[in-house]
């Protein structure tokens, strides 16, 4: 066993440790909390104009309020994408020592050029020049990141060879900026002009159907599969197990392909239809709730069942956090670092779990996720209540007798190690 450990440290510490300071992970992950305010605030009102009471979906709709109750969401998931090219051509900007803001409209403008425009003809035969809302969602999204990263790698680039206008001593600052990211974000713009100019010439006509058609949909497709989620789970514990924040590594690597079809699935109920993709975002958070290890069954076993008074004591301290997703009190207090008792529970529960979900999922026992973008630190039974109904409540219920079952044995034998090291101080005093 001892063997095995090292051989696991050896290999995935260098990687776990490779891929968290990855400065590209890093700013999508960023740029991704930036927006978030904006998708719970969409999400919520998705909720309210569309709660599944009859009578309350029937009176909106009667008063004409569910239109302008459907345009928050309209406006901030359905354009998902240009919030995010925002914020990120900021964020990767911003880290590198430059002008975050002009970063950000320089991707702004970038995805805008390489975005294809419609042609709409009215019925007075006039035609009028639009961005339709396909590219500008969860489709868009994985061009909306190369793109806020390679605009902001040649805005970079053009800034740091001295390709910019330098105003004379006296100034106002805030004009000496502007005219400095003027030939940047001039040169990065023309750039992807030709890009998109070049891609109206294909088949393809436009780099949005290239990059989702041969990458971002078989790349989600293989994430938000079965084998990604057995692989996602077992990484996530893996490094936790070796000290190393294993949701801040695999998450900026998971939710670049799981957010997207959250996302998705929310348009799709919201246009009426049935979500279709089952592990996302949504699925990660509602089935594998209270933070890595599903660990508030084991608070529960500190409290009710421990016979130490150092895990009887710890259960109590780490409950309330935990209700809310924060556990590194129980991972780091127990510990579950180098634990080779309870690596087993910490890897098994939130796995068996999900499997089951997802299982149930298919036979159509519990149902598809909506993707609802709700805080990561929403509470149990609450989040799987709006997400899905009282199946998926039920089933996170279930989940924590489940783990209770899973932790049990393996929380016996190092609470009873506590007991005797608390017997030996006692016996010394």
């Amino acid at each position: 066993m001892q063997k095995f450990m090292d051989i696991l440290e050896a290999k995935l510490m260098p990687i776990g440790i490779k891929l968290g300071n990855n400065r590209y992970l890093k700013a999508i992950n960023k740029s991704f909390m930036i927006i978030l305010p904006l998708t719970i605030f969409g999400s919520i009102f998705t909720l309210i104009s569309s709660f599944p009471v009859t009578a309350w979906t029937n009176w909106l709709n009667e008063t004409g309020l569910a239109t302008w109750l459907g345009l928050p969401s309209k406006l901030t998931i359905d354009l998902i994408s240009l919030y995010t090219v925002v914020s990120l051509g900021y964020v990767f900007t911003k880290e590198e020592g430059f002008d975050g803001f002009a970063g950000g409209l320089t991707a702004l403008v970038s995805f805008i050029i390489v975005t294809p425009l419609l042609q709409i003809t009215t019925k007075q035969d006039s035609i009028i020049t639009a961005i339709g809302f396909d590219w500008l969602g969860a489709r868009g999204l994985f061009v909306a990141m190369i793109i806020g990263c390679l605009s902001s790698l040649l805005f970079i680039f053009f800034n740091k060879k001295g390709w910019i206008i330098k105003m004379p001593e006296g100034v106002p600052p805030m004009v000496t900026k502007s005219f400095s990211s003027l030939i940047p974000m001039f040169l990065v713009g023309s750039l992807f002009l030709v890009i998109a100019y070049l891609f109206s010439l294909t088949s393809y006509g436009s780099l949005h159907s290239l990059i989702y058609t041969f990458i971002a949909s078989p790349l989600q497709k293989v994430g938000g599969s079965f084998g990604g989620m057995i692989v996602f789970t077992l990484a996530l514990h893996i490094l936790w197990f070796f000290g190393i924040h294993g949701g801040n590594i695999v998450n900026s690597i998971s939710n670049t392909f799981l957010l997207p079809l959250a996302l998705e699935n929310l348009a799709v109920y919201q246009a009426g239809g049935t979500p279709e993709f089952i592990y996302t975002t949504a699925f990660k958070n509602t089935y594998q709730f209270g933070g890595a290890g599903m660990t508030i069954s084991l608070c529960v076993l500190m409290i009710f069942v421990a016979k130490s008074q150092r895990y009887k004591a710890l259960g109590k301290l780490a409950l309330p956090a935990n209700i809310f997703y924060i556990n590194e009190p129980i991972i780091f207090g127990t510990p579950m670092v180098l634990n080779p008792t309870m690596i087993i529970p910490f890897i098994l529960a939130p796995l068996v779990t999900q499997v089951l979900a997802y299982g149930l999922t298919v036979m159509g026992i519990l149902p598809v996720l909506i993707g609802y973008q709700i805080p990561w630190s929403m509470p149990p039974i609450i989040s799987g209540f709006i997400q899905g109904g009282w199946q998926v409540a039920l089933y996170q219920v279930f989940s924590l007798f489940l783990t209770f079952l899973i932790y049990y044995p393996f929380f016996k034998v190092i609470d009873k190690q506590a007991c005797l090291e608390e017997d030996a101080i006692n016996i010394g005093k």
